[in-house]
């Protein structure tokens, strides 16, 4: 009798026990990123075709799974994840995971323009994409373009996980010997990182970084966005310095096609001046900002006129290649002229006038003198770039030199064609690439589900390349199209966990999005009515005040 009481005791006791919940398996935790200065879960909305080409509503969810013992998990499966809506499971969702047996794939994207020699930037570039490497773990794969205005590194991930640490060595000694020169094509970087994907298994991302403005590529932004899209691969974009202001630039290419120019630029070359002025200058338009606009002045003894200014580069290209060599040298007669012309447009923005000459104002000569052309240049704010082709002996670069200096302008010397290339390049680079294009890095991350980051601070970006590397190696990622596609200006509930066999085994992930659009509230008939019967009262009182006044008189 005593033992059976003290059995059903021991029972009575275990009941408490028994009935409480067991630990939760995992810990589902939000991922947030820093954006204007505040704190923001990582929850994005995207607008983009599905698999049959309707626009539809996707919703993507960053987060991280943790273990009870504080590490991050990456064994819960694609199927042990229930996303719900509004209360609702959404059975369409497809879902990124850090997992071993979803290897991890990457291709850095590094800008190695001319601009990033300025403040240490390529630098502090090069020892960022260091760190990522260092952080990466061994089964993760990597690949690497270098670009300036054209991909001049392309190297894919090895695809062999014997070969990854030899390639991870390739890389870091071609981001060692990288040299910044030329322009910007980061769209066309983009999509050869995106092409080298295709096919690979696991989870990938493309790790863009630049400090300017594409000026070079074929690709759009919103073509390499739907390249990512299909693909399904996130883009990471990182700008480097100051936003872009975004400011018209307009420009005055006053050319000198006088008879010398038909001679080559130095002894034992084959290529005459005028040829190589057709390639320069034809550079300079290529890398002109979309929206900027250029005229040409070509002269010689005789001033052409100039046509209005344009944004045409293939008309102002055909009219370059059509210069040809006659005739002597109107140097501050043109450049007198394309002073006047710039400021009889007063365009806003940015403005400059380019010269290139291969000699010097030729006796009885121009009729306005250095002193006044620096006058009016003064006079209204235009900077003069003087460019002189050819031997040092052939040109006025005294004068030159102090056209430039007295305006706020440059003078180059170029004394063959390689030279003058550089040098009308470079040139387009600083008048039309004026910081990062932040409009374009963030609908390249946020339509691909990717972020961007804005490093205004360099020492910022080591750290933001060791965040990503963590990220992309423990950040889980659910995306799916909205159960709701109505753009109804209302908020929605989230909830996302972790289940196997058939029980709960995580704490739950409770997310909420707004969509914008017009909220109609309901409302009762009877309030409806007895509105709409008062505005039809108010309506109708000017007719009875008319009625009253012509009964009264």
């Amino acid at each position: 009798m005593r033992a059976g009481i003290i059995v059903l005791a021991l029972c009575l006791a275990a009941l408490p026990a028994a009935a409480q919940p067991s630990q939760p398996l995992y810990e589902i935790k939000k991922e947030q990123v820093q954006k204007d200065g505040q704190t923001h879960d990582r929850i994005y909305l995207t607008r983009r075709p599905d698999a049959q080409g309707k626009p539809t509503l996707y919703v993507s969810v960053q987060f991280t799974i943790v273990r009870p013992d504080g590490q991050l998990a990456d064994d819960v499966n694609a199927d042990e994840l229930v996303v719900e809506e509004d209360h609702q499971r959404v059975r369409d969702v497809a879902v990124q995971r850090p997992s071993a047996l979803d290897r991890l794939t990457v291709v850095l994207a590094i800008d190695i323009s001319g601009s990033m020699a300025e403040h240490g930037k390529m630098e502090q570039a090069k020892q960022a994409a260091n760190r990522f490497l260092d952080r990466l773990q061994g089964r993760a794969d990597c690949g690497l373009i270098l670009f300036d205005h054209e991909l001049r590194v392309r190297k894919p991930p090895a695809g062999q996980p014997q070969q990854f640490a030899s390639n991870r060595e390739l890389l870091r000694q071609f981001i060692r010997k990288a040299e910044p020169g030329g322009g910007t094509a980061y769209l066309d970087a983009t999509a050869e990182a995106l092409a080298m994907l295709r096919g690979i298994k696991g989870r990938k991302a493309v790790v863009l970084l630049t400090d300017g403005v594409d000026l070079n590529s074929q690709h759009t932004a919103s073509q390499v966005a739907h390249l990512a899209q299909e693909a399904g691969v996130p883009i990471y974009t990182v700008g480097v310095g100051e936003p872009g202001k975004n400011e018209p630039v307009t420009t005055v290419l006053v050319l000198d096609h006088s008879d010398s120019m038909r001679d080559p630029a130095e002894a034992g070359s084959r290529l005459s001046k005028i040829k190589a002025l057709h390639r320069a200058a034809a550079r300079f338009i290529d890398l002109m900002r979309p929206g900027a606009r250029t005229t040409l002045l070509p002269f010689n003894h005789i001033l052409e006129v100039p046509k209005p200014f344009s944004t045409d580069k293939s008309a102002l290209k055909r009219r370059i290649q059509q210069l040809t060599p006659s005739g002597g040298t109107l140097l501050y007669d043109a450049t007198y002229e394309a002073i006047e012309t710039l400021e009889a447009a007063r365009p806003e923005g940015k403005k400059a006038v380019v010269v290139l000459t291969d000699g010097v104002d030729e006796s009885p000569g121009s009729r306005h003198r250095v002193s006044e052309v620096i006058q009016r240049a003064r006079e209204v704010g235009i900077p003069l770039h003087m460019l002189g082709f050819g031997q040092a002996g052939d040109l006025d670069e005294g004068v030159m030199q102090q056209l430039a200096s007295a305006t706020g302008g440059t003078y180059h010397h170029a004394r063959n064609e390689q030279f003058l290339f550089e040098i009308f390049e470079n040139l387009s680079i600083q008048l039309h690439d004026d910081g990062i294009d932040e409009a374009a890095l963030r609908k390249l991350a946020d339509e691909s589900g990717g972020h961007y980051f804005h490093a205004r601070d360099l020492a910022q970006l080591r750290f933001i390349y060791e965040g990503l590397a963590d990220e992309l190696q423990t950040t889980y990622t659910v995306t799916f199209p909205s159960l709701r596609q109505d753009y109804d200006g209302t908020s929605r509930d989230i909830h996302i966990s972790v289940w196997r066999k058939g029980a709960q085994v995580s704490t739950v992930l409770q997310e909420g999005y707004n969509v914008p659009g017009v909220v109609v509230p309901e409302m009762e008939p009877g309030v409806y009515l007895t509105l709409l019967a008062t505005l039809g009262g108010l309506l109708a009182v000017p007719a009875v005040f008319r009625r009253f006044a012509r009964s009264a008189s």
